[in-house]
């Protein structure tokens, strides 16, 4: 070996540098400026880089958890470049999940979590490219969503099994708004006026079904009409939306506990 080389190796190897977003990473071989071989340790992972870049700090450790404190891009053939609608969707649901700031916004994400096997981008990216309606759009040209509860209703855990790409419209008439309804049943409001209970749905414009003495009447109309329409929706929707999607529309049951 080169005299140059083995210099270097005995001043460098052994040296630890500082990486501005993986922590620390020893050298543990030298080849040239072009390869030199650091280790991470947490996690411990092995990468081969410049050494211009890494003393920039410009080296990365593609296990290190960057997207908030859980998901890491790993190793593999997919990109947050070139795969760009994954990794959004990746990042969306990391988000929703583990972001104090954003649970705290939409509290109906409290409890929420990804399966461990998602905290990789190569998995779930994988993931994606098996869905039929990935990187679909609607007539709009709106993409359509990831939804983790349609197939699996009341499910906190995005997971391959129970989790599905659906239109925005799909994935919103479902919508229960919880936090912001009060402690009326879902689809019923007190007029106090009328001393009644109106029960409403919302279709593309809000739909009046009548008023009732009791919020249980008011409930029942709700779930009727309800029920009713999400079939119908689902009629129009047939042929775009993954056959379970579709047959999980048709047996949807609303409960006054929604």
């Amino acid at each position: 070996m080169h005299k140059k080389i083995l210099n270097k190796q005995k001043e460098l190897i052994g040296k630890e540098f500082e990486t501005k977003s993986c922590g620390k990473c020893l050298i543990i071989d030298y080849r040239s400026h072009r390869e030199v071989t650091v280790l991470f340790h947490e996690p411990m992972f092995a990468v081969v880089c410049r050494m211009d870049h890494l003393r920039n700090g410009l080296v990365y450790n593609p296990y290190a958890r960057l997207t908030e404190g859980v998901g890491y891009i790993g190793v593999g053939k997919y990109s947050p470049s070139n795969d760009k609608e994954a990794y959004t969707m990746w990042q969306g649901i990391l988000m929703r999940s583990y972001s104090e700031r954003y649970v705290s916004k939409k509290p109906t994400y409290k409890g929420v979590t990804v399966c461990d096997e998602w905290h990789s981008f190569q998995n779930f990216a994988e993931w994606c490219y098996t869905q039929k309606y990935f990187k679909a759009e609607d007539n709009n040209g709106r993409p359509y969503h990831l939804d983790k509860d349609i197939l699996c209703k009341g499910n906190k855990v995005y997971q391959p099994n129970s989790c599905s790409i659906v239109p925005q419209y799909i994935n919103s008439l479902l919508v229960t708004s919880k936090g912001s309804r009060g402690n009326n049943p879902i689809g019923v409001s007190y007029r106090k006026l009328d001393s009644k209970y109106e029960a409403y749905y919302n279709a593309d414009k809000r739909v009046h079904l009548g008023l009732f003495n009791t919020e249980v009447e008011a409930f029942q109309a709700y779930k009727k009409a309800k029920e009713a329409y999400i079939k119908e929706v689902a009629g129009k929707w047939r042929g775009k939306i993954d056959d379970k999607v579709y047959q999980a529309l048709l047996e949807w049951k609303i409960e006054i506990t929604d």
